[in-house]
């Protein structure tokens, strides 16, 4: 997950709250980045163009606009660190690892482009690789929330949903109000059969964003193995609701109606997850 963008200053780099959606990281609002940049005012205004391109959505211009700035500036590390942003956004893995490289060589403490490599690896298929600079990133800042979060989503993708658990919990001790961590931490709990904790986690996100359609589904599941099948279709149907055309919950939804002896309802729920491409 990556979700920082630098704005080029001549002391303080500034993040933005930009979030490139790979998994459950939460954007960060403006904060203090590496100190010392120097403030050559053509690759300010190159780097500016960049991130406007970025903000478009035209990644090659960005990308053509970062390294403009990187000709009049090659020492900047920030530049390199968008650089690599706009590269991930074209699913260019190797060559957004090695912008993040550069970066780090020119700012060995740059704890974003760490966190961002990290992810980046993980995209090539690297997960070992990408622990080892996640962890890195927070050696230098365990702090920040997102580091967190996205060493938990590698765990998760890796079914080590002991570790999921520790860094999803982690990541909400220190950011509280991010849904999609508690989602995260909600799932691993399912696959660790820890239903009651999957309420409390739900519960949670749910109150953070009360139309989050995963939320309402992991919430159905736990009730439906906790024996509270009333309340289980009930947050199936809000789930459904949200998210119409998800065929697993109208399969998980056929199972607790079978459950109820209500076998005219259920066959209804599994034709739909049936027609909408659910094997089973």
């Amino acid at each position: 997950m990556k979700n920082f963008f630098f704005s080029y200053k001549s002391s303080v780099i500034c993040i933005t709250a930009l979030l490139l959606a790979v998994m459950v990281i939460p954007a960060v609002s403006c904060q203090s980045g590496p100190q010392g940049y120097s403030s050559n005012p053509e690759a300010i205004a190159q780097n500016e163009l960049g991130i406007e391109m970025y903000n478009a959505h035209t990644y090659d211009k960005a990308v053509l606009y970062f390294d403009r700035a990187l000709e009049k500036d090659p020492s900047n590390p920030a530049v390199y660190f968008n650089k690599g942003q706009a590269l991930d956004a074209m699913k260019k893995s190797d060559q957004a690892i090695e912008a993040y490289n550069q970066a780090i060589k020119l700012d060995p403490n740059f704890a974003d482009a760490w966190n961002n490599q990290g992810m980046s690896q993980y995209d090539k298929g690297l997960p070992d690789k990408a622990l080892e600079s996640l962890d890195k990133a927070i050696s230098i800042n365990g702090n920040a929330a997102g580091y967190w979060a996205n060493k938990g989503f590698i765990y998760s993708e890796q079914e080590k949903f002991t570790e999921t658990i520790s860094c999803y919990q982690k990541a909400a001790s220190l950011d509280s109000g991010n849904p999609e961590t508690w989602d995260g931490l909600a799932y691993a709990q399912m696959k660790s059969k820890l239903y009651e904790d999957v309420l409390k986690s739900t519960d949670k996100s749910i109150s953070l964003n009360p139309t989050g359609s995963l939320a309402w589904g992991y919430k159905a599941k736990a009730l439906h193995e906790l024996r509270r099948y009333d309340e289980a279709i009930v947050a199936f149907d809000r789930a459904l609701a949200l998210d119409v055309n998800n065929p697993a919950l109208w399969y998980s939804k056929g199972l607790t109606l079978e459950t109820l002896k209500r076998d005219a309802e259920a066959k209804k729920c599994y034709d739909k997850a049936r027609a909408l491409g659910y094997q089973f």
